[in-house]
Order: structure tokens, then sequence, then C-alpha cells
């Protein structure tokens, strides 16, 4: 199979950009398709290709098959690869393509050579995405001096986004718990703990209730007065501190304010 090495270049009134000569950012597509009706021909691309695919369903071709992929996913393609991207029912679906100098700088990101992988997206993962095709097109508009650091920085963000949408859940839910209790532990003083904590892990009070409940069973200020007084108790049994410095400590307006949340604790018990 002859296959021409080049950019296959989308026709006229698709949305796209094409990069200068030595920019680590080759090429930017983005919109709505249709592979159905203009299906992408089997081609080579000057780079690593980038392509995320937002909702709907494509069909990659390679020279070993063909493979089916739903959204939101990303796929990178080697450089090496020669691939083309068809539907089997007409229909627009939702893309973002990036082409870049080079390969990704995360492991899980790379292919074999002259392959591709295919990451599932979290629908969450979205919207960050989206940030940075956009920043990545307003980039290239100002086209100064400090293009080529900016799409480099961006590039390897790009990397860690996509990284993060495939990650399972749960593994992202252990590393925000981690954070949870990091940051209870060092703000035991603060009076209103659950916004600051909303706006530090980025949640909605809702969704930091439900966050708390599944691992504790409890409402994360519950949980946070548990804390404190914990360590209230291990400051006056363990480190011999006197209640009215432990009160001053952690917060409280006055030493019987502490003495106070320790009986009810008890008594809840």
């Amino acid at each position: 199979m002859d296959i021409p090495k080049g950019t296959i270049i989308p026709p006229a009134g698709r949305p796209s950009w094409g990069g200068g000569d030595g920019l680590p950012l080759i090429y930017l597509g983005w919109g709505r398709r249709d592979f159905a009706t203009a299906p992408l021909g089997m081609h080579f691309d000057l780079g690593t290709n980038y392509f995320v695919l937002l909702e709907g369903e494509i069909v990659v071709v390679t020279v070993s098959g063909s493979r089916t992929v739903h959204g939101p996913a990303a796929l990178i393609f080697d450089t090496h690869a020669a691939f083309g991207i068809s539907q089997l029912v007409s229909g627009t679906v939702d893309v973002l393509v990036w082409i870049w100098q080079g390969q990704p700088s995360l492991p899980d990101l790379r292919s074999e050579i002259g392959d591709f992988v295919v990451l599932e997206l979290r629908q969450a993962s979205i919207p960050a995405l989206v940030v940075l095709h956009d920043r990545c097109r307003n980039e290239v508009a100002l086209a100064d001096d400090q293009l080529p650091r900016t799409l480099i920085a961006l590039r390897n963000l790009l990397d860690v986004e996509i990284h993060r949408g495939h990650q399972a859940g749960p593994a992202q839910d252990e590393m925000r718990w981690k954070l949870a209790l990091a940051w209870m532990t060092g703000n035991l003083a603060i009076h209103a703990p659950v916004p600051a904590l909303c706006d530090y892990l980025r949640m909605s009070p809702s969704t930091l209730h439900r966050f708390f409940w599944t691992r504790t069973g409890s409402s994360p200020g519950k949980y946070f007065r548990r804390m404190k007084l914990d360590e209230a108790v291990r400051l006056i049994n363990t480190e011999g501190w006197q209640v009215k410095a432990v009160a001053f400590h952690l917060g409280y307006r006055h030493a019987n304010d502490l003495s106070r949340a320790m009986r009810s604790t008890v008594s809840e018990h």
C-alpha cells in the first residue's frame, strides 16, 4: 500500500489551524464532523495526533483492521501510524484535534510504533480539555515570541488532563480523600470548615456531603469536629497541655466551649 505522508487537512469550511515552521504544535482541528459522508482517508500525520472524541461513535481503520470507539475518549496516534476514520451511520460527532511534534510526555499515552492508544475519558474531564483547546487557539492567534514556550506548557498540561480523565474514579477519590484529611489536619482551628473545604477541593456542598457520607457515614462538619476533639484529647492527655491552651490553639473562644464540646461527644457515645 503506497500511503502518502502528510496531514490530511479537512475540506474548506471546517474549522482548523495549520502551524508554522518550527512550532511544537503542527495542527488544530475542532467542531462537528460526519465521517460517514466525508470519511478521513488512510494517511500518516506529520506528528503525534491527539484525537479527542467528545461524543458520538467512530470507526478507526488501520492496516491491521478496524475498531469502533465511543466517546468520550482520547485517541493518540503514533507518528508512524497509518489510519483513517469513518462512521457506521451518518450523523455528526464532536471532536477536538491536536497534532504535536514528538511523543507524549507520559508513558501511558504512548503507543507502540505505528499503532495508537484509546483512553476512555470521564465526562467530567471534558470541560478542561475544551478549555485547553481554546487556549491553544488563543495562543496561536497571538503569535508572539512566547508562542513556542506556551505551546510546550499547554502540551504537557494536555497530557496530564487526558491521563487524569482516564484514571478510574476510585483512584481519584482516594487522592481527594488524602487531600481532605491533610487539609483538615492543618486547619483544625478554622470556624467554618465546610465552605473552605468545598473551595479547596472544588466541590459543591452537596457533593462534599456525599463524598464524606460514602467514606465515613458522617457529614463533613461532624467529621471535622470529631477530628478537632480527638486532637484536643491528644494534646491534653499525651502532650500535657492545659485545657485553656488547647482551646486557644484549636480556635475555641473560651475553654468552657471546648469542655462543653468534649462532654457532648462523650454523651453521644
